[in-house]
């Protein structure tokens, strides 16, 4: 059954190699690639390298693209995955660019820092898991994909996904219960 793709208007355009097509793809999509690049990488700046890459790619690969196999968006999101995951497993460089988060002096409500830790700790949690388990829940909690569209993304099959999803959650859970413990 053929998929509809809200981005079809955008595909006949990009495959007629309509320049103002890529920009709105940007408009419309640059910020949902750039957000899972972010979750995946934890790096701000190597996330907008992933994510120019993909509008790259997209452009490049747009000739060949097919309607009604899958959204453009998950075909973008599959890249990205992809791409973030060959990242994490070349070592990366002592440097970075990034700038540490400096904690705001002026916010004296408890329940705030209380929340902001417990942010902390999850993300450290998400960051200690294996890649693909990491990226299996981000595309089902922070992507709201569904379990097909997330399995599309990542190449695999629904049942492997929702494996790969359950050893995520509770590979999760451990690391967080380890944490609780140390405290």
């Amino acid at each position: 059954m053929p998929v509809i793709d809200p981005d079809a208007d955008l595909i006949a355009r990009l495959k007629a190699r309509d320049e103002n097509a890529l920009e709105d793809l940007m408009t419309r999509r640059l910020a949902t690639i750039h957000g899972l690049a972010s979750r995946l990488l934890n790096d701000p700046v190597l996330a907008e390298d992933v994510s120019q890459s993909v509008m790259l790619k997209t452009w490049t690969e747009s000739p060949k693209w097919e309607p009604g196999r899958a959204k453009l968006l998950t075909w973008m999101c599959r890249v990205t995955t992809n791409l973030c995951l060959d990242m994490l497993k070349k070592k990366r460089p002592l440097y970075s660019d990034a700038v540490p988060d400096i904690a705001d002096s002026a916010s004296t409500q408890f329940d705030a820092l209380q929340n902001k830790g417990r942010t902390k700790k999850i993300h450290a949690g998400m960051a200690a898991l294996p890649p693909r388990q990491r990226a299996a829940l981000i595309l089902c909690y922070f992507k709201d994909l569904s379990q097909n569209e997330a399995a599309d993304v990542l190449d695999i099959s629904v049942s492997a996904y929702e494996s790969l999803l359950s050893r995520g959650r509770v590979g999760l859970r451990e690391i967080l219960q380890d944490e609780r413990e140390i405290l």
